[in-house]
């Protein structure tokens, strides 16, 4: 018999679990071949699934990358959020360096697209990433400035240079634990920012 091989059809499962699973495929695509390399059918052929599937559940490519932004900048901002140490402390913030880490090394193609450039992504996506840094830079500024005030304000201390400081080194860090793991790993840099810290005993 000669011809293309036909696909076997995919298994059914539950709207809300197809839909993840063809996010997951448009961010595998995104991450490690380029927004260019996104299509409803690479998409589908990703996912191992044929394109009228993908299209059942989205109308177009625009509206599937639309999708996608959304998804990972909510969970991506959830994941950094939450991870804020409701007490001030140099242990909280070592501890939260290491929790942030740690979510980076569980989701690494997520953290591709928040903290590593990606050329040819829509200008949606770019605001929405500054939108998110910019919340995370509000709640870091909070926590600076109540680290400062538990040290008795020192002389000089400014609690938003401390913020910008902190969120640089946690974009820093996680684009290291992403493109040299071998290398730099979560409790490396616990061990480097506990030292600076003069926490270690």
């Amino acid at each position: 018999m000669t011809g293309k091989q036909r696909r076997a059809y995919a298994p059914r499962m539950p709207a809300e679990q197809r839909r993840a699973q063809l996010l997951d495929a448009a961010l595998h695509l995104v991450v490690h071949q380029g927004l260019a390399a996104v299509s409803m059918e690479s998409i589908a052929e990703q996912a191992g699934v044929t394109k009228p599937v993908v299209y059942g559940m989205f109308a177009n490519r625009g509206e599937l990358l639309a999708a996608l932004l959304q998804r990972e900048q909510e969970q991506g901002l959830l994941q950094v959020l939450d991870g804020f140490p409701d007490l001030s402390g140099a242990d909280a913030l070592t501890g939260f360096l290491e929790r942030y880490l740690r979510a980076v090394q569980e989701k690494p193609d997520r953290w591709r697209c928040i903290v590593l450039p990606m050329p040819g992504m829509p200008k949606e996506f770019e605001a929405a990433r500054d939108d998110a840094r910019d919340l995370v830079l509000a709640r870091a500024k909070d926590l600076a400035a109540g680290l400062l005030e538990g040290f008795g304000k020192p002389p000089g201390m400014d609690a938003e240079i401390l913020a910008h400081t902190m969120v640089t080194l946690c974009e820093m860090a996680a684009r290291l634990v992403l493109t040299d793991p071998a290398h730099f790993s979560p409790d490396r840099f616990t061990a480097a920012f506990r030292a600076t810290l003069g926490l270690v005993r």
